[in-house]
């Protein structure tokens, strides 16, 4: 049935495959096989390192030992290392005003509180940690953010929120399916499928989420940079940039309503099983379920996006100009583990390693196989003695006293203990491996959780500072990375969510009576009652243009707060700043009071705080003046009438 669903130049619900090829497509098709070319070996490199990480061997018995063909892991052991000191929580976003021509304090907090809302939604942390390890293991890892609305009118996200949209998608795939006169005997099955699929819609079973920021994680095969970009930094300036997508046919033919019987089937790179994966050209025999690759090109140059599937000539949606962009074009962030100078492609941790842990297993191997050879045993005189001799020698027990007949031959000239080649620890010591392995990595083996020399507290310290220096460069570096990702996510917030979306996670405003300059409820003459308003406002979302929102405010990443917090750092940073920290306070507090300028001691707890720890809110320990009482004023006596005057006469 299927070859004869194959052989069928459409299928019923969906479009057959356009006469004429698409001449811009067939030249896109080119462009992205030449760059996909250029990066075939690099590809190839991300596959073994990827099963060099794992470690399985899958040509062999999955029952034997030798099914993990590694004595001990070092690299994955260093990458679940490092990863702590790098990337163990969500970063703290900063939101500080570009300009001060207004008070936007209330702004920034909101801008604050609605972009970590949206990234925690998006599984940033989840996503941020599998990006690191891929930069760890392939060179660089990759995350696609953008703002869902529809499917249909969005590019293809494959971590989009999960709602009524992956079910309508499913039930269109169905509808091409039931009425195809071929798939009879099959009918009746997928008319059920769609009934219980809409029956599910229509009660609701599903929260529908509707539209937020969705982060995307990359693997690096999927993504294409311009081969006319030299350094990596250069990749945002690009003219295009590629992701692939790997889809099952069937549903991509549900999603782009085209039948896609010519698209080229897609192998998985690194699908477990020792395979080095790729594409290869398809045909009539290709079955629903077998994958295809859908294109997605960013085109910087004419600023729009075209989406194709590899093998075919013509483009699956219209070209489209995505308008839920930030400041920089691409939504793809690439995250490197290393920078050489002139070139795209760098070292990851296991390039560098790779060599030393095959030394190192080498090495204890070799001393393992040297350890069963050494076999304790005897070697006697076969003149001398017996057999029931040797079984006395072999089988004597704990503390007992072996007689043997040694024909009067001096014992030990009959039977001694055998001799065998001692073992040289010389030979087998591994130190140096793991000084290079120190050298290349920056993790100590104290890091490691494996002290091989006790080290003194001060030795423990100079090789933490030389940790921290050593790592310091690529927290820096994903710290940079984040940043660009909450920057972009915030800019895109500001242009599209409404008020009514930021007051759903900021709170409604507080309402209340407005208050007259005389500090009394203003009255509406109408009704007699007291006009109410806002009171305090919980946030602040302008509407404003693009240029205006790019201005408005500028987002950071407060430095070292992805990594793996320090209490006992904590605690003794704290115990030394609250001594210099609270007689400034109290100091601030007297000349406040006797009405003296504190500007200078203000400006000097503010470097203080920010000497001790930049992490400080300097707002919520600054001192505020208490605003002055005003005694209220005396009322003017009333003048005593002159006895010149006349008075007044009662009526």
């Amino acid at each position: 049935m299927q070859e004869q669903l194959a052989a069928q130049s459409a299928k019923p619900g969906l479009k057959p495959a356009p006469d004429q090829p698409d001449p811009l497509a067939q030249q896109w098709q080119k462009r992205v096989a030449a760059a996909s070319t250029k990066l075939e070996k690099f590809h190839k490199r991300v596959v073994h390192n990827r099963r060099l990480v794992a470690g399985f061997d899958w040509s062999k018995d999955p029952a034997s030992k030798d099914f993990y063909n590694l004595r001990a892991n070092l690299i994955h052991g260093t990458i679940t290392a490092i990863l702590p000191n790098i990337y163990a929580r969500n970063p703290e976003i900063s939101v500080t005003p570009a300009h001060q021509g207004r008070d936007l304090k209330l702004l920034c907090k909101t801008i604050e509180q609605v972009t970590n809302r949206q990234l925690t939604d998006a599984k940033l942390k989840k996503r941020a940690k599998a990006t690191v390890r891929a930069a760890l293991t392939c060179s660089f890892g990759g995350i696609k953010a953008m703002y869902q609305r529809d499917l249909k009118t969005d590019p293809f996200i494959k971590a989009r929120i999960q709602d009524t949209q992956d079910n309508i998608a499913h039930i269109e795939q169905l509808i091409a399916q039931i009425d195809d006169p071929v798939q009879r005997a099959d009918q009746e099955l997928a008319k059920a499928e769609l009934e219980e699929a809409l029956a599910g819609l229509h009660e609701h079973a599903e929260v529908v989420a509707g539209e937020g920021m969705v982060l995307d994680r990359l693997l690096t095969e999927h993504i294409i940079i311009d081969p006319s970009v030299a350094e990596f930094d250069d990749y945002v300036d690009g003219d295009f940039m590629v992701q692939k997508i790997p889809m099952r046919k069937s549903y991509a033919e549900g999603v782009y309503g085209y039948c896609l019987d010519g698209a080229k089937t897609y192998k998985q790179p690194g699908d477990g099983h020792g395979n080095s994966g790729g594409m290869y050209s398809g045909g009539t025999d290709k079955g629903a379920d077998d994958q295809i690759c859908i294109l997605e090109i960013w085109d910087k140059t004419s600023q729009r996006v075209f989406t194709t599937a590899e093998g075919i000539n013509y483009w699956l949606k219209e070209p489209f100009t995505p308008e839920a962009v930030g400041e920089r074009w691409y939504p793809f962030f690439l995250l490197p583990y290393q920078l050489v100078d002139g070139t795209v492609i760098a070292p990851s941790l296991v390039d560098l390693t790779e060599k030393l842990q095959a030394e190192h297993n080498e090495t204890r191997d070799k001393e393992h196989r040297h350890r069963q050879a050494i076999r304790p045993g005897w070697i006697g005189d076969r003149g001398t003695l017996t057999q029931k001799d040797l079984e006395a020698l072999r089988d004597a027990g704990e503390n007992e006293i072996t007689l043997l007949d040694a024909g009067g031959k001096p014992i030990n000239q009959a039977v001694m203990p055998k001799t065998y080649a001692a073992i040289d620890q010389t030979l087998y010591d591994t130190s140096k491996v793991r000084y290079d392995w120190e050298q290349v990595s920056g993790m100590q083996d104290a890091a490691r959780s494996s002290v091989v020399q006790p080290k003194t507290a001060t030795e423990a310290s100079i090789m933490q500072q030389s940790l921290s220096g050593r790592v310091s460069e690529f927290r820096d570096q994903v710290e940079d990375f984040l940043q660009e990702i909450a920057q972009y996510t915030a800019q895109i917030l500001l242009l599209e969510l409404t008020p009514a979306q930021v007051e759903r996670i900021m709170g409604p405003n507080k309402m209340g009576p407005i208050l007259g300059p005389d500090g009394q409820p203003v009255i509406d003459p109408g009704t007699g009652q007291p006009v109410m308003g806002v009171v305090e406002a919980a946030y602040d979302w302008p509407q404003l243009s693009r240029d205006e929102v790019f201005d408005m405010v500028q987002l950071q990443i407060r430095a070292g707060t992805t990594g793996e917090p320090d209490k006992l750092d904590q605690q003794e940073v704290w115990l030394k700043m609250l001594p210099a920290v609270q007689p400034l306070i109290t100091q601030i507090m007297q000349l406040q009071m006797q009405g003296v300028d504190t500007s200078p001691l203000e400006a000097l707890l503010r470097e203080t705080v920010t000497r001790f720890d930049d992490k400080i809110d300097l707002d919520t320990i600054m001192p505020k003046p208490k605003p002055k009482q005003v005694a209220p004023a005396a009322p003017s006596p009333v003048p005593q009438a002159s006895p010149l005057q006349p008075q007044p006469q009662a009526a």
